[in-house]
């Protein structure tokens, strides 16, 4: 069961079963790789201790080709093989396609002359290369059945739309950006295929699939962990069939901003560290190192920020054990230990800080936004993005200011569903000259929210908000060197 709290049994019961004669060829651990990279590490080291060999470990490979190929081969110096592959993609749905070009595209823009044919792709460019790769092979394509620019060319736009919450971005990328992306993968490929590097292929899905049906030498094991599984892949499918498939836990947000999966993933860093944490501890632990998941419903969360949850987990178990070996205590981390230890660089939704704005909570606002910009990967772009939502929000209050008078609307209906019936048509309605209103088409609820803070604001203040929001613009781009206290400034002076 994915949504349990723990896959310890399951787990603990294999490897107590395996001997030379139960040991299967492939096995898949598949779920968050907090959770399923480690128990996939238990089970190599168990099935090399019973077959007397050691364990060869590959992560994010470019290819299985050569894995394969070796695992058919007797080894000339021990009795078995025991190989551990992590995160491969292998096996992924084409849903986790938008979440790899998102890695891939983390280094873009090349450096110049990188993705020519004569020059060698970075270390970290090659992983990237690897992870477009996988997706060109989750979407059917194939590197050595055409030129890059034709591959790269064949992506669906959903994909390279990317993740939900991914990369620190708020909303898909745009058609111009989409376009721009598209250039900077083809470099990539070119580089990847100069390189030499393949990716997989359908025959390697074949071949591993053959590994499954008709096994692998005595004592040769291959064990998987896998962060994104197709459900319906006939190849999950045969090795559930056959018991060597083990689910766990993915951490995801929920509708009502809670988290699903975290208790599996403190069950195991508590089992690892022998330390507990108190309930208003994790929240404030999760609600600082928990990235993505954006959007509608349950939503999976960063698998980089989960792996940043557990290794700050981890750094505050060892000081609180510290601690209680000194002077005693309970083994338990504490939300005030978190606070003074970790810093704050989980999600933050811009709409929140919007909403607090609106509903005059400075500090609270001010609160969210710092805390937004230091969890941007780039600071620029999110001070700019925020910036830009926040200029429609005073835009709206500005136009709305207008339309109390234009359209006879009174200020100040806080019920959502009598503003909703007398004064919405009102304010969506054209105006006498003919022309759109200019909230025509914002939705209610926002558009409540937004006729809410416009009731609030002073004549005065209405009248100077369009200079205010251009001065602010200018110091962003380049008038000042506050640009984060020229933006609190606005913030701080809406919500006052």
């Amino acid at each position: 069961d994915p949504t349990g709290v723990t896959m310890a049994a399951p787990l603990d019961r294999l490897l107590a079963s395996l001997t030379p004669e139960t040991l299967q060829g492939v096995y898949l651990l598949a779920g968050d790789l907090v959770l399923a990279e480690p128990a996939a590490r238990k089970l190599a080291d168990r099935a090399a201790e019973v077959m007397g060999c050691r364990v060869i470990e590959h992560r994010r490979p470019a290819t299985l080709a050569a894995t394969l190929e070796d695992l058919r081969t007797y080894s000339l110096f021990e009795p078995a093989k025991v190989i551990l592959v992590v995160d491969s993609a292998v096996v992924a749905d084409t849903a986790a396609a938008a979440r790899l070009v998102d890695e891939a595209a983390e280094v873009l823009p090349l450096a110049d002359g990188a993705g020519d044919e004569a020059t060698e792709l970075s270390s970290r460019e090659r992983r990237a290369a690897s992870r477009l790769l996988q997706v060109l092979r989750l979407c059917g394509l194939h590197s050595d059945q055409g030129e890059a620019g034709a591959l790269v060319g064949e992506l669906p736009e959903p994909v390279l739309k990317g993740a939900k919450g991914s990369g620190g971005r708020k909303r898909s990328r745009t058609k111009k950006q989409i376009g721009e992306l598209r250039d900077g993968l083809e470099d990539l490929l070119v580089g990847a295929m100069a390189a030499g590097l393949t990716g997989f292929a359908e025959g390697d899905l074949a071949e591993l699939g053959a590994l499954v049906e008709d096994g692998l030498p005595k004592g040769h094991c291959l064990v998987l962990a896998e962060r994104s599984v197709a459900d319906d892949h006939p190849l999950v499918a045969s090795l559930n069939r056959r018991k060597t498939l083990l689910r766990f836990a993915k951490v995801e947000t929920t509708r009502g901003g809670g988290w699903q999966g975290l208790d599996a993933l403190v069950a195991e860093l508590e089992g690892q560290t022998g330390v507990g944490i108190a309930r208003d501890a994790l929240d404030e632990l999760a609600r600082r190192t928990l990235k993505g998941g954006s959007g509608w419903g349950n939503a999976e969360v960063e698998a980089e920020s989960t792996a940043r949850f557990a290794g700050e987990y981890k750094k505050l178990a060892e000081q609180v054990a510290g601690e209680a070996r000194e002077g005693g205590g309970a083994l338990r981390i504490t939300r005030s230990q978190v606070t003074a230890a970790i810093l704050d660089r989980g999600e933050e939704d811009v709409w929140k800080i919007l909403d607090a704005v609106g509903a005059g909570r400075g500090a609270e606002a001010l609160d969210r936004l710092r805390r937004l910009l230091a969890a941007a990967d780039e600071p620029v772009g999110a001070r700019l993005q925020f910036f830009g939502l926040l200029a429609g929000f005073c835009r709206h209050l500005t136009a709305l200011r207008g339309l109390f008078q234009v359209a006879r609307v009174p200020p100040g209906e806080r019920n959502y569903n009598r503003f909703k019936s007398h004064h919405l048509p009102a304010l969506q309605r054209d105006l006498p000259d003919g022309s759109k209103s200019p909230v025509a088409g914002l939705h209610p609820f926002r558009l409540h929210r937004a006729y809410l803070a416009a009731s609030r604001l002073p004549e005065s203040e209405a009248v100077l908000l369009p200079w205010r929001v251009l001065e602010t613009e200018l110091m962003l781009k380049g008038e000042s060197t506050e640009s984060d206290g020229a933006l609190a400034q606005l913030v701080a002076r809406l919500a006052a």
